[in-house]
């Protein structure tokens, strides 16, 4: 695969989690760290679960870069709503995988995207379209 691009999915996922969660414990912790000063508590807790969210969606996003296949062709099951995915990894193998048609249409899977596989059968586009 001569495009190497890196999937930038969940870094801002899972930064926008933690300084969401990071905003609630912040609060929570006002009375303990702050004395009663709430929004102290509320930036500190927003700033580390910012870092926190930044460094799991980057780790999740390298570990999903370093598997990327480009989609050959997209058939339909027989009987069936899902469809037969098929994606050649960097080795030239071509591997077949079963997804939902809600799922193609949600990440838009076509012809000659590039796609990883997150876990075992899943499917994950580079980006979101």
């Amino acid at each position: 695969m001569d495009e190497k691009k890196k999937i930038s999915k969940y870094t801002t996922f899972y930064m926008t989690i933690g300084m969401s969660v990071g905003m609630m414990i912040g609060a929570m912790m006002q009375n303990f760290l702050f004395e009663n000063r709430m929004t102290m508590g509320m930036i500190w807790g927003m700033s580390i679960g910012m870092c926190i969210g930044v460094a799991i969606g980057a780790a999740k996003d390298k570990r999903l870069s370093e598997h990327m296949m480009k989609i050959s062709r997209i058939e339909d099951v027989p009987d069936s709503t899902d469809k037969f995915v098929y994606a050649v990894d960097e080795s030239g193998e071509e591997k077949e995988y079963r997804v939902d048609v809600k799922r193609i249409v949600s990440e838009k899977f076509a012809v000659d995207d590039i796609v990883a596989e997150e876990k075992a059968g899943y499917l994950v586009s580079r980006e979101s379209k």
